[in-house]
């Protein structure tokens, strides 16, 4: 026969290995759900048919109600959400203005979450480019070229940024950094003899 103790250390152990099982579970669910989600994305970005967009969304929401602090999922799930709130935009205004300030929050959460991550840089101006918010986006790009200073893609997408805006001479600058780090980058060299006069 054990004594109470005993009974209540085994108890512990059950109650606590039956956390950590349940939280394993818990996360692998979600990354199932990421996955699906970004499969369906990218047939939506070969095909736009919306059906895939939906059903990316779909997944990456419900990946994200299972693990709300991973930023790969957030900030998928944001540039998602930013797609939807742009189709939806024409036929609901005031829903399509929710789900955007939504994105934009879970952009920030995730470079919040993971400030060293580039790739949460990117996706968080992708979500802002595809919302029109286009000096946010450029802020984010400016931000990220310190997080990635040799990345030639980062100062290319702010170019673009800038030259969207009217602004060519700060459009220049960024083609020519991205010239500097890749001198064969032949998208900033086509962007950059397009400016020229």
């Amino acid at each position: 026969s054990m004594t109470s103790s005993q009974k209540f250390t085994i108890f512990l152990v059950l109650g606590a290995m039956g956390y950590v099982l349940s939280a394993i579970g818990k996360f692998w669910y979600a990354d199932t759900f990421y996955a699906s989600g970004q499969k369906n994305y990218q047939f939506f970005q070969k095909t736009q048919d919306t059906q895939y967009l939906s059903t990316s969304f779909q997944s990456f929401q419900s990946a994200t109600k299972l693990n709300p602090t991973e930023p790969a999922i957030i900030s998928e799930y944001a540039v998602s959400m930013a797609y939807i709130a742009v189709i939806l935009a024409p036929q609901d205004a005031t829903s399509a203005g929710l789900l955007a300030n939504t994105a934009t929050s879970l952009s920030d959460k995730a470079i919040a979450l993971s400030p060293h991550h580039p790739n949460y840089y990117k996706s968080a101006a992708r979500t802002n480019i595809l919302l029109a918010h286009y000096g946010r986006a450029a802020e984010i790009f400016t931000n990220a070229t310190k997080v990635s200073p040799t990345d030639p893609r980062i100062p290319y997408n702010l170019g673009l940024i800038y030259e969207s805006l009217g602004k060519t001479n700060l459009a220049r600058q960024q083609y020519e950094s991205a010239l500097q780090l890749k001198p064969d980058f032949q998208d900033a060299k086509t962007a950059l003899q397009k400016l020229k006069p």
